[in-house]
């Protein structure tokens, strides 16, 4: 699902005009660069950042027993393109690409059905091959979930074989109603058909 939503979310930025890929992560460790402006749409690996919570809503065919909140990371590299740039300069233009990609990922997500919760964000030093810390972008990261359904199915995806009433299944009941009073178990004279026959 997430690497749908990257995909979903790099669509909804061009459309924007907005002039930084959306990228699947988690990257490479060799790609960890600020020289290229990039979003990172990262799930995490070695943490067990995702939980589960028991449905909210009935689900009848399949069954939804739990919904999994999904953890993932963005993060944005971003340069000032000018010559003589500062750090400030960077880190505007990170805070400008950031508010594109809140307003579209909440338009993605919610054109899913699906339900985000955002989490701390902040901008994060990055260093270079030695150890050094680089200035010459900025990078802001934020944390983020996103709910998905878990459904009791086959592995093709199927849910429970369904049966109609009236074709595959034949009911004998009958109700009779009546509004003059006398004793449950058995209808008056003259009580009518509600339903069955």
């Amino acid at each position: 699902m997430l690497y749908a939503i990257a995909k979903e979310l790099g669509t909804a930025l061009r459309a924007q005009g907005v002039p930084l890929p959306v990228v699947f992560g988690p990257e490479p460790s060799e790609s960890l660069t600020a020289a290229r402006e990039r979003i990172v749409l990262e799930q995490p690996i070695g943490e067990k950042r995702d939980s589960f919570t028991a449905a909210r809503s009935v689900h009848h065919n399949p069954t939804m027993p739990f919904t999994r909140l999904q953890a993932a990371t963005i993060r944005i590299f971003a340069r000032a393109n000018f010559a003589g740039a500062q750090w400030h300069d960077h880190k505007e233009r990170a805070e400008e690409v950031l508010d594109h990609v809140l307003a579209e990922l909440d338009q993605v997500v919610r054109a899913r059905t699906n339900a985000l919760s955002l989490g701390a964000g902040g901008f994060v030093p990055l260093r270079d091959s030695e150890g050094s810390l680089v200035w010459s972008s900025a990078v802001y990261e934020f944390e983020l979930t996103i709910d998905r359904g878990v459904f009791r199915r086959t592995w093709a995806g199927k849910g429970k074989d369904e049966v109609t009433i009236g074709e595959d299944v034949t009911l004998d009941s009958v109700v009779k109603v009546s509004r003059a009073p006398g004793p449950t178990d058995e209808p008056p004279p003259g009580a009518e058909i509600a339903s069955g026959g």
